[in-house]
Order: structure tokens, then sequence, then C-alpha cells
């Protein structure tokens, strides 16, 4: 009985879900930029810079209350980052990447509404993502003696001189707005895994690091709200 009980739970619980559960569309913008410490020590000054990538995909809201959802995602998403190394300023080395990734997070969802109706409000929400790259390319601007030269690169992970590691995972965390259907978001996504991997690493050097961060802002709507 216990077994039959348990089932019809869970089979009552994805019903309500199911009628419950609300399908939304968002995109947006990313400010991204790359923590690393490559390089860094043979450099004077070292500076990391934001870079513009866009961000677009589905979500779906699945109320638990009427205050708390759960808010998975599919996106696609464009991080990446620029960074100076400068001896110099007339000998420094700028280097620009850009990854497409596709992303699922898995956000917890607090709502804060403002009218009786539920119709207009603020959310916080946080919760963790995996990320997996498609592609990416880069560019690179050497200076010396005031002399630039720029040459282009692309990010092959089936290479096998590549160094780099195609999964991203880390924690996304943010705040937001809504007005019946349509939703602003505000979050922040920090990277927790290294995209170097092992052959990155000269021989009896520590291996260097390389991590996602962003802070994406992008608009929606939700269907059926």
């Amino acid at each position: 009985m216990r077994k039959y009980a348990f089932c019809l739970a869970i089979a009552l619980l994805g019903g309500t879900w199911s009628a419950q559960a609300q399908l939304g569309i968002k995109a947006g913008v990313n400010l991204a930029t790359l923590a690393e410490s490559a390089f860094e020590d043979s450099f004077d000054d070292y500076k990391a810079k934001a870079i513009t990538g866009l961000q677009a995909g589905l979500l779906l809201d699945l109320p638990i209350t009427d205050m708390f959802s759960i808010q998975p995602e599919l996106i696609w998403i464009q991080k990446g980052g620029r960074s100076t190394y400068s001896l110099t300023p007339n000998n420094q080395i700028e280097r620009r990447v850009t990854y497409n990734y596709v992303e699922v997070p898995v956000l917890f969802k607090i709502k804060a509404p403002f009218s009786s109706d539920s119709n207009f409000g603020l959310f916080l929400l946080g919760g963790p993502f995996a990320g997996f790259a498609l592609n990416g390319k880069g560019e690179v601007k050497t200076t010396i003696l005031g002399v630039t030269s720029t040459s282009t690169f692309d990010i092959d992970y089936g290479d096998e001189g590549n160094t780099q590691r195609r999964f991203d995972w880390g924690i996304s965390a943010g705040l937001g707005a809504y007005i019946g259907s349509i939703f602003l978001d505000l979050r922040y996504n920090l990277g927790f895994n290294n995209l170097l991997d092992e052959n990155a690493a000269s021989p009896g050097q520590k291996r260097p690091t390389l991590r996602t961060r962003g802070i994406g802002l992008t608009a929606g709507f939700v269907f059926g709200n």
C-alpha cells in the first residue's frame, strides 16, 4: 500500500506541475569576462575586460507554492572575455575570446508580489548551471615597438592539440521584476570549472586557470500567465 500511495502522490504532483507549469522565452546580453592566472607573472600590467555576448532560450516555471518555484532553463549563451598583458604601452598583447555555449541552469525562484492578484512584483533566483561549449573563436593583437599585428584562431575541441575543456559549471544568482507575462532578469554567473586541462601547463609548471564570469540581462515573456 505504501508503494501505491507513493506512486499516486508522485503522479498527482506531476499532474499539478503539468497543469501549472508555465513556458517562457527570453533573450538579452551577457557581459562576459574570464578569470585567469595564465601569463600574469610574466607581465608588469594585466587587465581583464568584458565583452558583450548574446543569449536566448527557453524556461519552464514549475510552481511549488504561490511564492516559490523551480525554474529550469535551456539557453544559448556567449561567454568569453578580453585580456591585455603589457610591458609598456608600446609593447603589449591583447587577447579576445568568444565561446558559444548551450547551458542548463536549474534555479530556485522566490516571488514577492506587490499586489493581491500577483501580477506585479519582484523575484529572487539562484542555483547551479551546467554548460557545454559548441565552439569558440579568438583574436590576438600583438604590439611591439608600437607596431600592431592581428591574428585569429578557432577553438576546435576535437583537435588533439586543444587544451581547453568543453564543460563549464557553476552557480547563477540574481533578481528581477515582472508585470503580468513580461519579466526582466538580471543575474551573475560564476563558473567554477577550470577550462584548461592538464596539457595547458608547461613541463614542471603549475597548470594555469581559466574560469568564466558574466553579468546577464534578459527580457522575456511567460505564456499562459
